[in-house]
């Protein structure tokens, strides 16, 4: 199987290695900004005053929130306005708003440290999306795609145990504050780097209206934005409470609204054709399950080391570093297995890795050697980093060229929006055990058993619904001499070819 050839677009291979490595600090500071707060956050409640130990999961659900609600409609401007503008405005707003979170460590405020970090997760709505798309676009299908995605996906765990090194550190000798104003001044680099490598071959709108359904996107963030608060505010509040359960059938009927307007629109927000194309919802449906189940293993596996175990968030992160190495590990195996093994057989495999996470960390005793749990740290990145790789690339290479933007958007709702929910659905649990005042070490178990039962869904949605249709083993090759017009590649990629599997690679001739 051939390498392939490097894009015509990228002018050598240092342009290309640097425009792989700038898209993909979309995907590590993301997460970056999950591992910074997560390792110390019993340190950043002390010093905010948050006593309840229920708001804590808020720290990370309103920072997921705005990610999983947002990058719905942030895809379809990048569409519409040109993903490179989108990718650098993406990294301008992380940096201005891990600034403001930082300001936290100063005015010891909790409600606006959430605020915050609300509006700290602007910045990856807009990244994720587009970048995904921009990379969509550079690569035609083959070999060399399926590793370029394998990197971004990669950077998903080094970028969590990255935020979680820096701070922890910060934490322990500066002030955790500096974790976020380094962050800032990392975003705005990476600005003005993505001006300088994105290829302005890539700049150009794709959206062939330019139009946008702002009635449509108002509902549908709406009711997501609902759906999710009250998960999230149940545990902390009760859900005796009418706000709280309350908001549950009024979020559902407000998507229901949703719903009935993409219909009757000639630009919805969410085109309901994508949901046509074979293998799409099981794809969307199994990677919610699966990263949902991420969510709950990569906090309480935390918060029993610390917690349980008593061991310092810079021993802690020590601990998950097992998690970069094997994930660079699983790149580089999982990048030759797409073209070789269906992809829903890749799907499945990644529902038992995050299961098998989640287990070992509910079975394990409170006096356990670390061995035990590094298991769980050598397994879980082989979820992470056959999901996202696999799910992209089904995605992308599905969606004609002005529908990259928005089918990126929603894989990455999926995966955010399921990771606050996620912890939502643990949060009520562990709340409830509460209740009955049982231990911590119960409520935690609770909670991961929680994570197992959405990621063994997940295996059965995998096997079920995400089996696509076979292509020949030798399609045929895209001529690279005009990647230049991108529109012209994007008509051999329609709605006509869904019997097309990206999953498949291409030889350079």
């Amino acid at each position: 199987m051939s390498f392939n050839r490097r894009p015509t677009c990228l002018s050598s291979l240092f342009h290309e290695i640097l425009y792989v490595s700038v898209l993909s600090c979309a995907q590590l500071l993301t997460q970056a900004a999950l591992g910074n707060v997560l390792l110390p956050l019993k340190a950043i409640g002390d010093d905010i005053g948050i006593i309840n130990q229920a708001e804590l999961p808020w720290t990370l659900a309103a920072y997921s929130l705005t990610v999983g609600v947002f990058i719905m409609i942030t895809g379809r401007l990048g569409d519409v306005f040109g993903h490179k503008l989108l990718v650098i405005l993406g990294f301008l707003m992380f940096s201005i708003f891990s600034f403001f979170t930082g300001v936290t460590g100063f005015i010891k405020n909790g409600i606006y440290f959430h605020i915050m970090r609300a509006f700290q997760g602007i910045g990856p709505t807009m990244l994720l999306p587009n970048a995904v798309a921009l990379l969509a676009r550079a690569y035609p299908m083959g070999l060399r795609k399926s590793i370029v995605f394998s990197i971004f996906g990669a950077t998903a765990p080094a970028g969590f145990i990255l935020g979680a090194v820096f701070g922890s550190l910060f934490a322990k000798y500066t002030g955790w504050a500096w974790a976020h104003f380094s962050l800032a001044i990392f975003c705005y680099l990476l600005a003005i780097l993505a001006y300088l490598v994105v290829p302005h071959e890539l700049s150009p709108a794709v959206h062939p209206t330019g139009k946008i359904d702002i009635v449509g996107a108002f509902f549908g963030v709406t009711g997501l934005i609902l759906f999710i608060y009250c998960w999230n505010e149940g545990p902390v509040a009760g859900w005796d409470k009418p706000y709280v359960y309350g908001v549950l059938p009024v979020s559902i009927v407000i998507f229901v609204i949703f719903i009935f307007v993409e219909m009757k629109t000639n630009e919805p927000i969410m085109p309901l054709s994508m949901w046509s194309v074979p293998g799409f919802p099981g794809v969307l449906a199994c990677m919610a399950l699966g990263w949902s189940s991420f969510g709950i293993f990569i906090y309480y596996i935390v918060q029993f080391l610390e917690n349980i175990r008593q061991t310092t968030p810079l021993v802690t992160t020590a601990m998950l570093t097992p998690l970069v190495i094997f994930g660079f590990v699983a790149t580089i195996a999982v990048s030759q297995l797409y073209g070789r093994v269906p992809a829903h057989y890749l799907l499945m495999a990644s529902m038992i890795f995050f299961c098998i996470g989640n287990i070992l960390v509910a079975a394990a005793p409170p006096d356990q050697t670390y061995w035990g749990l590094y298991v769980a740290t050598i397994l879980t990145p082989f979820g992470m980093d056959i999901s996202f790789p696999a799910a992209s690339l089904v995605i992308s290479n599905r969606m004609p060229q002005h529908q990259q933007g928005v089918a990126a958007s929603m894989l990455n709702t999926a995966i955010n929006w399921s990771i606050s929910l996620g912890l939502g659905i643990a949060g009520t649990i562990e709340s409830e055990m509460a209740k009955h005042e049982k231990s911590q070490l119960d409520r935690y178990r609770a909670a991961l058993y929680a994570g197992i039962v959405l990621s063994g869904l997940g295996i059965l949605v995998a096997l079920i619904f995400c089996r696509v249709p076979k292509v020949p083993l030798n399609p045929p090759i895209p001529n690279y001499e005009e990647q230049n017009n991108r529109d012209d590649l994007s008509n051999s990629i329609s709605s006509n070819d869904l019997e097309t599997i990206i999953n498949n690679d291409y030889e350079s001739e």
